[in-house]
């Protein structure tokens, strides 16, 4: 907006600075961060990685302090750069009344599918095709899920988009929740980048009906331990995880033979890891 076209009861903000922020101004600050909810290091990790990848940019959101020089608001970006030994422009807010503490981050989080949908310009994305990106991504230990900051995931849905939407499209018109679940789509994406189209659709399609097949007997066994274990705990969607790499690989070998009891490593690995 051009300050022409502001209201004109408008009045510039006498409380605001653009302050290149250093590790050292970041470690006094934060001898002052006694009024403060606990530090996040999850939060932490992500801006390291915005900072170290090149993605940090300098926004209306920066650092709050009070009159008596108490950090209102800001503090794990403080410890990112402090972390990073990095100088980052921010926007400093001074004199800010402490009682505004009560309503600082009460707003809504862009989701990642919002924020997906924005980076990508597709409102026909679901949060199906987030929840398989993550699934994927998070591979046989099902742990890292959440840990994206949201350019990584637009980044990598960008990366991933052809199996993620081949996979979404195969279960979308499946309404068994048992079957259409994000952890076994995880694993049929990862299987996209070794295996043919045309196998990964016939085993979603074995999966999601009755056909006949003479591996049938291994797919109606892994069902029925999806319908059985119906909690999704970290332990449930490790085992289903495993469960659903090797009914694959007993498909591909057209075998109705599978031994759940065996350890395995990953079967599938992305491009980008080793086995």
């Amino acid at each position: 907006m051009l300050l022409n076209q502001l209201p004109q009861d408008a009045r510039p903000c006498a409380n605001t600075f653009i302050v290149n922020v250093t590790p050292d101004i970041a470690r006094t600050w934060l001898v002052n961060n006694n009024f403060n909810r606990p530090r996040n290091s999850e939060t932490t990790a992500k801006y390291v990685r915005q900072i170290r990848e090149g993605h940090w940019r300098m926004t209306h959101q920066g650092i709050a302090l009070t009159k008596n020089g108490f950090l209102l608001d800001g503090q794990h970006r403080l410890w990112a750069i402090l972390e990073t030994g990095a100088t980052l422009p921010m926007r400093i807010f001074v004199n800010e009344p402490i009682e505004n503490y009560s309503v600082i981050d009460c707003g809504r989080n862009r989701s990642n599918l919002e924020n997906v949908r924005m980076s990508a310009k597709d409102s026909t994305l679901t949060s199906a095709h987030t929840q398989t990106l993550q699934s994927m991504l998070a591979g046989r230990f099902c742990k890292t899920a959440n840990r994206w900051t949201n350019i990584e995931m637009n980044e990598l849905y960008e990366e991933h988009k052809v199996p993620v939407n081949f996979v979404v499209e195969q279960f979308r018109d499946c309404k068994d929740k048992r079957i259409n679940d994000r952890t076994v789509k995880g694993v049929i994406a990862r299987a996209y980048y070794h295996l043919p189209q045309e196998t990964l659709f016939t085993f979603c399609s074995l999966l999601t009906g009755k056909n006949d097949h003479p591996c049938r007997a291994a797919i109606d066994a892994f069902v029925g331990f999806l319908g059985y274990y119906s909690d999704r705990k970290e332990n449930t969607k490790r085992e289903i995880y495993r469960r659903c790499e090797l009914t694959l690989e007993a498909f591909v070998s057209n075998s109705a033979d599978v031994s759940f009891g065996k350890s395995i490593i990953e079967l599938f690995p992305l491009p980008n890891e080793r086995r």
